[in-house]
């Protein structure tokens, strides 16, 4: 994109990006106190969201749709502990990858995560190409690149990780402000507040009979899913 191009781009999506954020942070900033910093081991908490709810048409996911477990993470692309858990999640669902479905909701869980809106609509945008989770990684793989940018600088970044894909410009440009990628990525900060979510990572498994856990850290999510007998 020319200069000015870029200029009158990058206005327009923070502006959505600003509409996005008043919609959708207030709500979720209301219901949690601090980051997630979870030292103890609690027993997973029964919720009342369903399967539907938590993984609606369009969802970005991993595994057979139809697999007996469903397990939906929803993270913030600026949160430090989010990026350390890409692996382990990975590892972990490795283990089971015939029994499980993987979801990811990319949302804001901090005021001060300027960019995690933008990062999400990044991801979003890839995967109008089908590269969702190769920026998924990418972004948090780049996280420290965000600290601290405001809305321009952080929409310069996630175009040149986009160049670093070798992904079509033109289209990811276009994509950024499509109203399918907004409203995807509203619709991730929805279901969050309707599944109460208060920190992040937050893991939710809903089993083969129906019944929906909430796992409230990444300490709790790795020992269900590797307990003996949990998954069977």
């Amino acid at each position: 994109m020319k200069s000015g191009e870029v200029k009158l781009f990058v206005g327009i999506l923070v502006a959505a990006v600003a509409l996005a954020a008043v919609a959708i942070y207030p709500a979720i900033v209301a219901a949690r106190n601090t980051p997630q910093a979870v030292t103890k081991i609690r027993d997973p908490i029964k919720a009342k969201v369903t399967r539907a709810d938590l993984f609606p048409d369009g969802a970005w996911h991993k595994g057979d749709p139809k697999a007996p477990y469903l397990v939906v993470e929803f993270a913030d692309y600026q949160c430090p502990l989010c990026a350390t858990a890409v692996e382990e999640v990975k590892n972990v669902l490795a283990k089971h990858k015939d029994k499980v479905c993987y979801v990811f909701h990319g949302i804001q869980i901090q005021g001060n995560h300027t960019a995690a809106l933008i990062m999400a609509q990044a991801a979003e945008a890839a995967g109008q190409q089908g590269n969702f989770w190769e920026m998924h990684e990418a972004l948090f793989k780049n996280q420290n690149l965000f600290r601290g940018l405001p809305d321009p600088d952080a929409v310069d970044q996630v175009i040149k990780i986009a160049k670093s894909l070798g992904l079509d410009m033109m289209k990811f440009s276009a994509d950024l402000r499509n109203e399918k990628v907004l409203q995807g990525q509203a619709r991730s900060g929805k279901i969050a507040i309707e599944a109460e979510v208060q920190a992040t990572p937050t893991f939710f498994v809903v089993t083969p009979k129906g019944e929906t856990l909430k796992l409230a850290s990444l300490k709790e999510f790795v020992v269900w899913m590797t307990k003996e007998g949990n998954i069977q």
